[in-house]
């Protein structure tokens, strides 16, 4: 399955997991599987963490956090449309995203490479709502750091994809120049 990574933020490119392709809103995230590979593929779950992942697929545990991530997902999606719309977002977003920060606890621990040192937080424990954990983090980093007018929606009126623009000028207006722009230079 090839995913669309074009956001520049994690959170949004959850969000992006429901583009309209050929005309038709697609869901990339059918099941526990998927949501597994695209964080795979989002490099934020390792292929050994995937691995292990999937003794939670076809079970009650699995199916309760692939329901979680596709709420989640709805919630960000609000979320960024509200923020690219110039609206606050809904207090029930902050809700589920630190509803899903507590759900791991972590632990500093000290590690050293070479001459220096650094401290990664470690999991204390290991459940299927961890999975989301890194998209949870990312809204929360965009909420509280980010510059939530950067926040944008693609400007072809038949994409849904979201991003947050970092382009030097801060004028970007499609999800990819590969896709909607350059059918929109076409067009033009």
């Amino acid at each position: 399955m090839t995913f669309i990574f074009v956001a520049n933020l994690l959170c949004l490119d959850f969000v992006n997991t429901e583009p309209i392709l050929r005309g038709e809103r697609v869901d990339l995230l059918g099941s526990l599987e998927d949501l597994l590979s695209w964080l795979e593929a989002a490099e934020v779950l390792p292929p050994e963490a995937a691995r292990r992942a999937k003794r939670w697929t076809r079970s009650a545990e699995g199916d309760a956090v692939f329901r979680q991530a596709i709420r989640l997902r709805q919630t960000l999606r609000d979320a960024a449309e509200r923020l690219a719309s110039g609206k606050p977002v809904s207090r029930e977003t902050v809700k589920i995203v630190n509803r899903i920060l507590a759900s791991r606890p972590v632990y500093p621990q000290l590690t050293q490479q070479g001459k220096r040192f650094s401290t990664h937080l470690v999991p204390v424990g290991d459940a299927p709502l961890h999975l989301l954990v890194p998209v949870a983090e990312s809204a929360a980093w965009l909420l509280e750091h980010g510059e939530r007018s950067l926040v944008r929606r693609c400007e072809n009126p038949e994409c849904v994809l979201v991003f947050y623009d970092t382009t030097k000028n801060k004028k970007r207006r499609w999800c990819s120049m590969d896709g909607c722009g350059s059918r929109a230079k076409a067009m033009a």
